[in-house]
């Protein structure tokens, strides 16, 4: 072996071990799935490689680089971590090689690199997700639409819409409220915490087939009580909706459909009126019939540009992209709005229909889904802003290279949704009845595949996805079904 290794095959006691997990590796193997394929390597030759890790001290092992079979892939250099380590019970690993997570055996990576078999490759190991729970929330007659977190995350109050016309409130699983909110089927539903009381109210914006936006206010507490109901509708508009937003200080409503224009109402408390208390419902799964409230005929503006269905809309974070309103439509393209002048400042081609969009917790990036399975990340290059520190201007000199592509969807990628405290961690679900956990490190395919749903030819169409916390998401389907998942249950929240 290379001079400075420290295993080789006379004096190391885990040589062994690692010559017989040889086999094991496979450059086909899953992300994450336990149903991966492991077909056996036929590649021989040796690895130096350098174990390294951010886990805790338990988890960690000698920093000394060692001579491993080439032909092992990250279900082989796993079992080797664990012999080192001596765990009692086996924990899974996975295995970045300069920030992207290594999907072939070490052989095919050298090759594809031409580096020799003397590079030491440092090996960073992080524990793999684990098989994820699912727990069935609620069943509703019609399709699940859209669904939302009611605050920030981690909350364990989340909103469904549904093409029955019902918006449902729900607190970890338990069904809170149950509200005939319309007539026609609710497309999309969008939330913000109300300010100003710590995550103890919400305020709630849901769109229909009807062209109007339908707003009001819920207060969760022991008592959950909904203010009244205020519409929100264009005379010129008249066609389904498909997106809703409500910017940070609820001052705004934005929607869009298949009028291809995005319509802006005002906000405020004369949309979001609270409830009146005493006559908040008690505790439980309640129904109830809506209160109507203030009608609003017209929007504050209309902004034209798309020329086919928009398709998802989302206010930009105010320290960042501040006064921006960014909507994507199934024309192939990004717009990005002024919305203090009312006009378009960018406009990016995206080559392919836009079911869905997402922006990183982190830095300038995005996610978009597409009708044809893909999901791709995109960089957001944009100068700085000249007067706000940290945030980007967002105008026309501003580009959106793209990061990477994948296609975890044998379908229609439905949505995609970033995970808001994990910029490393997204979450896409689409007309394949899958749900995948995507990482930007992994930019070839997803760190796991969940089928939901009626397997077979016609599987379930898993329709949204929200995060409700970092190892927890909420998912809704074709089936009316509203499941909340779980990720990495058995692990300690120290080791996630």
């Amino acid at each position: 072996p290379p001079s400075g290794s420290s295993l080789c095959r006379s004096s190391h006691p885990f040589w062994g071990a690692a010559c017989a997990l040889t086999r094991m590796a496979s450059a086909e193997e899953g992300a994450g799935s336990s149903s991966a394929s492991k077909a056996p390597s036929a590649r021989g030759g040796e690895a130096l490689v350098l174990f390294t890790t951010k886990l805790p001290d338990r988890y960690q092992v000698q920093d000394d680089s060692l001579v491993v079979p080439a032909s092992l892939a990250r279900y082989g250099l796993s079992e080797v971590v664990n012999r080192l380590l001596g765990l009692e019970k086996p924990a899974p690993f996975d295995f970045l090689i300069d920030g992207e997570f290594l999907r072939t055996d070490l052989f095919e990576y050298l090759d594809a690199r031409k580096l020799s078999s003397e590079k030491v490759l440092k090996l960073e190991y992080v524990l793999a997700l684990s098989e994820p729970e699912e727990e069935q929330v609620d069943e509703v007659p019609d399709w699940i639409s859209s669904v939302a977190a009611l605050g920030p995350v981690p909350c364990p109050w989340f909103v469904a819409s549904s093409h029955d016309g019902g918006l449902r409130l729900y607190e970890a699983g338990a069904t809170r409220l149950t509200m005939k909110l319309a007539d026609v089927s609710l497309t999309a539903v969008a939330a913000r915490a109300a300010p100003g009381t710590a995550g103890k109210a919400s305020l709630l914006a849901a769109a229909g087939k009807d062209g109007i936006v339908r707003c009001f206010r819920a207060e969760l507490d022991a008592r959950v009580a909904t203010g009244p109901v205020a519409t929100l509708r264009s005379k010129e508009h008249r066609q389904a909706l498909e997106a809703v937003a409500i910017n940070e200080d609820a001052s705004l409503v934005a929607g869009g459909g298949w009028d291809n224009d995005v319509l802006v109402w005002n906000g405020g408390p004369t949309v979001f009126e609270e409830a009146e208390q005493e006559k908040a419902a008690s505790s439980g799964g309640v129904k109830r019939k809506a209160v109507m409230g203030a009608e609003v005929e017209a929007p504050k503006f209309a902004l034209q540009g798309h020329s086919q269905v928009v398709s998802s809309l989302h206010f930009g974070d105010k320290a960042r992209y501040p006064f921006t309103l960014l909507s994507a439509s199934w024309d192939c393209s990004v717009r990005v709005w002024d919305v203090a002048a009312a006009s378009c400042v960018c406009n990016w081609t995206v080559a392919r229909a836009v079911s869905s969009f997402s922006m990183s917790p982190g830095g300038p990036q995005m996610a978009t889904s597409h009708e044809d399975g893909h999901v791709s990340l995109w960089d957001i290059r944009a100068p700085p802003h000249p007067t706000m520190q940290g945030a980007v201007t967002l105008d026309s000199s501003a580009g959106l290279p793209l990061t990477s592509a994948q296609s975890p969807h044998r379908r229609l990628a439905s949505e995609v949704a970033w995970c808001p405290v994990d910029e490393q961690r997204l979450a896409s679900v689409g007309h394949d009845g899958s749900l995948c956990i995507l990482d930007p490190r992994s930019p070839k395919m997803p760190l796991q595949r969940v089928r939901l749903g009626k397997p077979g030819p016609v599987p379930t169409k898993l329709l949204c996805v929200t995060w409700l916390a970092r190892e927890e998401l909420a998912v809704g389907g074709s089936d009316g079904k509203v499941v909340r998942i779980m990720l990495n249950r058995s692990k300690g929240a120290d080791d996630a």
